[in-house]
């Protein structure tokens, strides 16, 4: 599923306002998760890998929408 059906189904489930904001809070926990983990590895912020900290938090969100009924 890629981040824009994956949106869609959370705003199907919670409404447009709700998804927004749930999203972006789950998309600052990975930004600041990935922060703090290369922080305490003392490694530099950004690198030549970036990670899709949006998807990652759309997924999370979609998990969690699928355990209610």
């Amino acid at each position: 599923m890629d981040n824009k059906q994956m949106m869609k189904a959370i705003t199907d489930k919670v409404g447009k306002e709700k998804a927004i904001e749930i999203v972006m809070q789950a998309y600052n926990t990975e930004l600041l998760t990935t922060w703090i983990a290369r922080i305490e590895a003392n490694k530099p912020i950004g690198g030549p890998q970036r990670r899709d900290h949006l998807g990652d938090a759309l997924e999370r969100v979609v998990e969690v929408c699928e355990l209610t009924p």
